[in-house]
């Protein structure tokens, strides 16, 4: 059997970010290259933690949870982009604000022991909704996301046979994994188990996209984050997903930091 790695993506040194380390990647995701520019002064002028200490705790947490995966080896996307993958190995591939279950690498060896191309998953949302304001703030945070061939950032892996022959940007980022999955000849094969997590807080990019087009948000972003606290609180974990337990209550102390 391969190497079973999980692979980080961008990940910066949240606490040494430039204003145009932050314009450089939103312009490669073609985003408004001066969104979070904004968005940080928003959030520095309001709360009581700042954006690049908030984002790096946030990194920490997740970093600490690829590392509790059993069997996995954790290498940056720089790494992964120098080496040449054995053809059995396989390459989970994840945001430095995504959760993995302890156990993601056993489930997948169980369910599928020789995967040709890969295989993918289902995902848990924790964070808002984010289709209107009002759900935003009243819908719960936790979501099992329907178990349809849907990738999202952390929700599958491929082989190193599908790598080498695919390509690293036909299969690194989720969109592009999505669109190359429907043409491979032996489709990933789907694992009907949530072994993975995006956690949506604030200062997540398609947070901050959706809150700063809000004026409810512009106006008053610590009501926000305090009702987003208090969801958190709120949060019901089912008892087979206990893993989320110890991140979802790490980034509760968090944000209530941030509001001292």
């Amino acid at each position: 059997m391969g190497k079973r790695i999980v692979a980080v993506r961008y990940s910066p040194d949240w606490l040494a970010l430039t204003d145009d380390d932050t314009r450089r990647f939103l312009r490669r995701h073609h985003i408004d290259e001066n969104l979070l520019v904004d968005f940080m002064a928003l959030w520095d002028g309001n709360l009581k933690v700042d954006y690049r200490s908030f984002r790096d705790e946030i990194a920490k947490l997740s970093r600490a949870s690829f590392a509790a995966v059993r069997g996995a080896e954790v290498i940056s996307h720089e790494v992964l982009r120098e080496t040449k993958r054995a053809s059995d190995d396989l390459i989970a591939f994840v945001d430095d604000d995504d959760w993995l279950s302890p156990g993601l690498f056993e489930e997948l060896d169980k369910a599928c022991p020789r995967p040709l191309n890969g295989i993918w998953w289902g995902s848990i949302l924790v964070g808002p909704q984010l289709t209107t304001y009002e759900e935003s703030q009243t819908v719960p945070l936790i979501e099992l996301r329907p178990l349809k061939r849907v990738i999202y950032t952390n929700n599958y892996a491929v082989t190193g046979r599908a790598l080498n022959h695919h390509g690293y940007p036909r299969l690194f980022e989720h969109y592009h994994a999505d669109r190359r999955f429907g043409k491979f000849w032996w489709p990933p094969k789907k694992v009907p188990l949530y072994l993975s997590a995006a956690s949506k807080h604030p200062c997540s990019t398609v947070s901050v996209q959706f809150f700063m087009a809000q004026p409810q948000f512009r106006a008053d972003p610590r009501r926000h984050v305090e009702r987003f606290a208090d969801q958190l609180a709120e949060a019901v974990i089912p008892a087979e997903y206990g893993w989320l337990k110890q991140p979802v209550n790490a980034v509760e102390a968090l944000v209530r930091r941030a509001l001292a």
